[in-house]
This record gives structure tokens, C-alpha cells and sequence, in this order.
């Protein structure tokens, strides 16, 4: 018996195949990357033929690596990047893909702003409008009606795979509410929102349960994805919110979603919504509980990028950044708290949803190399000092997300929990023991958790979580946890001088 998960992620999409007991039997990624409209550079988009074809290649490999007959699936599930969306006409023909770094709606925003004000956020749990649906539909009106009237259909980037799969316009709370046309505290769409903006509630997909099994993989689908015709398509979630399941995270709970970007979130009991708030609020997958976010922005790719770097004038590049990621403990095994004094600014922040579009300036600090006694800065001690600033930005989100409600624990995952060295590093910064699960891909993990609760393998995706994640040890502050209150502190200060 196996589940199949798919997850179209910010930088490309994924596939795995798991069995009951959420053991990986198949996984397979591809890249993908999107396109700047002509005189549009605030503007990202992709072309979804595109898109639908990579996802058919990586559900076809998973299914090869996996080598088990067809016969043992018994359901697929998606899940996906927030605040992406794809328009379609009334014919199911795609007008326009939209990733969640699509910023066209910033040229539109203000008439979200006019029309709702604050009203906005306490609604919807979501600031600033640029980044949400209403605004990028806005856009099209002003500059492209022509595809504005066309559109019949809106759906986030993951529903647009469950409707390319199964041809049904379906999606969940967690999923919708990034559209910034869902009213949080009811799970429905917003009238108010709606008939501020001028838009028609008939093109918006109708809000399932996360588990719900909302159709079955056409004849079409199954020819060009080798999953079977008639497999179960279940309703899946957001990709942050996929993890928090994977880390059965409760109510009081935080948990580091530690990839490409790293928003900290906490579970509650009930939304929180307020027009001077800093963070974002939303629908968690579980009913009844919600999610507060403050979230540290770019984080696992500025990892990527500096060991790029390094990397860049190797005999062999990519062989040289395989052997950096894998040697990495033996590599900063021997560096001290505070990188030598090496502090690295370059991105990673304390969200403030009043000032997303900001972009602060990046700023290295390392002693001077002529100075006696002093370690120059190397390569080590830059990689360290990397992990170390991912770390104090989430340290700075985890105490604005402890202002509203205290935590109980902190769990983390994602690809940047694949670093033992980051994990004790996080442990010592926040001063706090991090637990995190074996299997580090949380969306594709909790993707296939709605999956087999959908099917009935469980009672419930709480089941579900409990019997299909192991954990690691949990990382346990040490005796180095007394020298980072110092260091970041002085990171906060570098932090605020690339804010002016």
C-alpha cells in the first residue's frame, strides 16, 4: 500500500511515493524557474504547460524508483507554495501562472487599501495586499482586461494540479486563506472582501476539509503521469502547514519550516487578527486551530548561494558544493560561537508585515586580517557565520511570535534541518531543546498524512501524523548556549543598521 504526494515548491517540484508507515519509496525533484514580463521587472510568471509537464516528470520517477505494481496506490495529494495562483477560463484553459514572488499586484494595491484598509488584515490575517490575489486581479484589469474577462476560474498553484489531475476546482482553509480572500475566523470566503474588490464569488473553487477525497485521476492525467485512472485525488494543504502536521505540532507549539524561506509558526487555539499587527495569521489544516506566522524570509538560500560562491572557481563546481554540504560537521566542528567575530546580515529577518516591501541592505562584519591575535576570515568561518544569522533571525521571530502567546516547545523541520551542525547551533541561540522529525521533506510528508486519513488507513490525520513520523534525539542546548545571548544581540544591531 502507498500514497502518492506532490509538492510544487518556490524552487521546483517533487514527488514522492510512502508507504503506511511513512517510509519513502520513491522521490524524485526538478527545477524550476520563472519569467520577468517585458517592461514589467516587479513581475514573475510561468507558463503552466510548462509546469504541468515537470509535474508529470517527477510523478514518473517517483513511480519508477518506487517499482511497485500501480495496483498499491491507493490515493494522490497535493500541496504547494503559498500566495501562487493560476487563472483559468471557462474552458479550463490556463490564462495566466503566478508564483508567490509575483509582485505586480504593488502597482495595484491601493485600491485593496482604499476600498478595506486595516479592514483588510483583520479579515484575512494577511498584509500587504500586493502580495494576494485581489491585487494581482486588479492588475490585469487595469493593464490586461482582456485576460481579466476571460477569467472563470482562480486556484492556488497546488488545487491547479488536484484540477489538472482529477478536473475538479477544489481547495482547503490553510490554501485559501493565501489568496487574501478567505475570511479566517469563518474558513469561508469573505462577502465583504469580495464585493469591496468587484469580484465574482463563482470563480473561486469550494473550501473542503484537508482528507477529503474531492475526486479521481482522469483518463487524460493518468496517460501522462503513470498514476493510475480512477486513483483517489485528496484534498491537501499549504506547504507550511503540510509540515506543521508532519511535526504533529499542538496548540502553544512552535515549529522553524526551515527551507528555502523559514517561516516560525505557532499553533493556537483561536485567530488573531489586528490591523497593527507584524505577523500573519491563518487557518490551520486541523479545524479549530489556527496559525500565527512570523516569518524570516529568505534563509536556506542564502546557504546555497555562499557555498555556490566558494565553489564558483573549483576544477569541478557542483562535485566541490556535494562534498561542502556533506562535509560540513567535520568543517565547522572546530569554530566558536560567534564565527571568530564574523557576523553575516544578508537577509534574514524579524517580519514586519507594514514594511515586506523594504529591502534591507547586507551587511558583512569580520575583523580585520592585519589586526595580531586575530583569525582571519576563511571560508569556514563565513559558512558558519551563515548558519549562525539563519539562526538569530529565527531567534527574533520566535520572540515576536512568544509576545502574543507563550510556546511550549520548539520542532523544526525542512532541507536546512539536514544540517546536525545548523540544528545545535539553533538549539544554542534560542536557548531552548529543537526536535525534528527523520524525514526532513515535512510538505511532501504531511501531504501524504492527508492522503492516507482521506483514504482511511487512519481515523484522522492526527492518527495519520502520529504513525507514519519517527523522530531524531532532540537537540539539547550545551554549555556554548551562555556566549550566543551576546552575539545576538550584536547581530540585532547589524540587523537594524541594514534596515535604515
Amino acid at each position: 500500500m502507498a500514497v502518492v504526494s506532490i509538492d510544487a515548491g518556490t524552487g521546483g517540484i517533487r514527488c514522492m511515493v510512502v508507504g503506511k508507515n511513512g517510509e519513502v519509496l520513491g522521490l524524485s525533484r526538478r527545477s524550476w524557474s520563472y519569467e520577468t514580463p517585458p517592461s514589467l521587472e516587479i513581475a514573475k510568471e510561468f507558463q503552466p504547460s510548462e509546469f504541468w509537464n515537470l509535474v508529470c516528470t517527477v510523478t514518473q520517477e517517483a513511480l519508477r524508483i518506487a517499482d511497485i505494481p500501480v495496483s498499491k496506490l491507493e490515493a494522490v495529494c497535493t500541496t504547494s507554495q503559498r500566495h501562487g495562483i493560476v487563472l483559468l477560463d471557462a474552458d479550463g484553459r490556463e490564462l495566466h501562472g503566478g508564483p508567490n514572488s509575483d509582485a505586480r499586484g504593488a502597482m495595484t494595491q491601493y485600491i485593496i487599501e482604499e476600498a478595506l484598509g486595516e479592514r483588510f488584515l483583520e479579515i484575512t490575517g494577511c498584509w500587504p495586499p500586493m502580495m494576494f490575489a485581489a491585487s494581482r486581479l486588479a492588475w490585469f484589469e487595469e493593464e490586461a482586461p482582456e485576460i481579466r474577462e476571460a477569467v472563470a476560474h482562480l486556484l492556488p498553484i497546488s488545487d491547479w494540479i488536484t484540477f489538472k489531475l482529477s478536473g475538479e476546482f477544489a481547495t482547503e482553509p490553510s490554501s485559501a486563506s493565501a489568496t487574501g480572500l478567505l475570511d479566517i475566523r469563518t474558513r469561508k470566503w469573505s462577502d465583504e472582501i469580495l464585493s469591496a474588490v468587484d469580484i465574482d464569488r463563482n470563480i473561486l473553487p469550494e473550501i473542503h476539509c484537508a482528507g477529503d477525497v474531492v475526486g479521481e485521476v482522469s483518463s487524460t492525467a493518468a496517460v501522462v503521469s503513470n498514476l493510475p485512472e480512477g486513483l483517489p485525488v485528496v484534498q491537501g494543504g499549504a506547504d507550511t502547514h503540510c509540515a506543521l502536521l508532519t511535526c504533529q505540532a499542538e496548540a502553544g507549539e512552535v515549529v522553524v519550516v526551515a527551507g528555502s524561506t523559514t517561516p516560525v509558526m505557532m499553533v493556537v487555539r483561536e485567530p488573531v487578527c489586528s490591523g497593527e499587527q507584524k505577523i500573519w495569521s491563518a487557518p490551520h489544516i486541523i479545524p479549530d486551530l489556527w496559525t500565527l506566522e512570523s516569518n524570516a524570509m529568505l534563509t536556506g538560500a542564502y546557504i546555497e548561494w555562499v557555498i555556490d560562491f566558494l565553489c564558483e572557481r573549483a576544477e569541478n563546481p557542483e562535485r566541490c558544493r556535494e562534498e561542502t554540504f556533506s562535509s560540513l560537521p567535520e568543517i565547522l566542528k572546530e569554530i566558536p560561537p560567534g564565527s571568530y567575530e564574523t557576523y553575516a546580515a544578508l537577509g534574514p529577518r524579524v517580519m514586519d508585515t507594514q514594511r515586506m516591501t523594504d529591502i534591507p541592505f547586507a551587511r558583512m562584519h569580520f575583523p580585520q586580517p592585519a589586526l595580531p591575535g586575530v583569525i582571519p576570515l576563511n571560508s569556514a568561518n563565513l559558512i558558519h557565520a551563515v548558519l549562525e544569522n539563519i539562526a538569530y533571525s529565527v531567534r527574533g521571530n520566535y520572540e515576536q511570535l512568544s509576545s502574543f502567546r507563550e510556546s511550549s516547545s520548539v520542532k523544526a523541520i525542512g532541507g536546512v534541518t539536514r544540517s546536525s551542525v545548523w540544528l545545535q547551533i539553533l538549539a544554542n541561540v534560542l536557548c531552548h531543546p529543537v526536535r525534528t522529525p527523520e524525514q526532513p521533506e515535512g510538505t511532501l510528508l504531511g501531504a501524504a498524512i492527508c492522503a492516507a486519513a482521506g483514504i482511511g488507513w487512519y481515523s484522522g490525520i492526527e492518527e495519520a501524523a502520529k504513525n507514519m513520523v519517527s523522530w531524531q534525539p532532540a537537540f539539547e542546548p550545551d554549555e556554548r548556549k551562555r556566549e550566543y545571548d551576546s552575539y545576538y544581540s550584536r547581530w540585532k544591531e547589524i540587523w537594524s543598521l541594514g534596515e535604515e
